[in-house]
């Protein structure tokens, strides 16, 4: 039967037959409907739906999983039954291929499920409202930023980047403040995200004194941010210990552009790296051409 996937949409209606036969061996159901995930084929969505409330929980995984590779809007009201699902595994199924499917009508549900038991659906639930840019998320993720979990609070560094407005700042001001130093580079990445000159000094406190993986996120972030007060700040940059840290400075005074940068970018090229002198020729030519 594996074969009938070269077949695609044709061998859907065969595949839809056996695997919402109650008399067919599990095994036999579950890699018709893995086949079908494999066609991706719309027209294997209703038949999908219908295994999804199997009486076995392997039934039902898969087709909650099968359902988010389709990726087929129609499934979410079904998948969105399935987060009341008994069996965790198939609830989380069921909420990673609704993010994978990033249906915006689902937004609100997922603001819910936020304070789900299941630390997984909090986590994909976080995800899919950045990825939905969903504005009105703000608050409650806000909230969460002091939640113990690191993986979750990294995401949601990461998600209110993704929805960059303006009210998403003082929770990633806070979240520069963490005690996990990935979540403080996602927090200070998702600042240039935002792109809003009040995070400058922020910004400019960590590229001075922190590790030189905040001090090259910042150094980025400055850049994106296009923020002239940083000049100073990034010139010294320019002499860094962390070759990283000196390619994010060249970079990010190049983006930003000041009378006298060709000056501060020639010194450059007497530096011990190669990729800084490569970086900084590159960089010199850019300004250039832009002259």
């Amino acid at each position: 039967m594996v074969n009938l996937a070269s077949a695609k949409e044709y061998a859907v209606p065969y595949l839809a037959a056996v695997a919402t036969n109650p008399e067919e061996k599990v095994s036999l159901r579950i890699t018709a409907i893995d086949i079908m995930g494999d066609i991706k084929s719309p027209d294997a969505v209703d038949a999908i739906l219908v295994t999804l409330k199997d009486s076995n929980a392997k039934i039902r995984r898969i087709s909650a999983k099968t359902l988010g590779r389709i990726g087929d809007r129609k499934a979410v009201r079904g998948l969105e039954e399935a987060l009341s699902d008994f069996d965790a595994e198939a609830r989380y199924l069921a909420m990673r291929s609704l993010q994978q499917i990033n249906d915006p009508s689902i937004s609100d549900t997922f603001i819910k499920l936020l304070d789900d038991s299941d630390m997984r659906i909090r986590i994909l639930a976080v995800k899919g409202l950045g990825d939905m840019k969903y504005g009105k998320a703000v608050k409650k993720l806000s909230e969460m930023t002091n939640d113990p979990n690191d993986e979750l609070r990294l995401n949601i560094a990461i998600a209110l980047g993704k929805i960059g407005t303006r009210d998403t700042i003082p929770a990633l001001n806070l979240l520069l403040e963490d005690r996990n130093m990935n979540v403080r580079k996602e927090a200070l990445y998702s600042l240039g995200s935002v792109g809003d000159p009040s995070s400058v000094p922020y910004l400019i406190k960590i590229a001075e004194r922190d590790d030189k993986a905040l001090r090259y996120a910042a150094t980025i972030a400055l850049g994106d941010i296009g923020a002239g007060d940083a000049l100073p700040t990034l010139k010294k940059l320019l002499k860094d210990e962390s070759i990283d840290v000196r390619l994010a400075a060249i970079r990010s005074l190049a983006k930003i552009g000041y009378p006298g940068i060709e000056k501060d970018l020639t010194a450059l090229m007497k530096d011990e790296s190669t990729k800084v002198r490569k970086e900084t020729e590159t960089a010199l030519k850019e300004l250039g051409k832009n002259k």
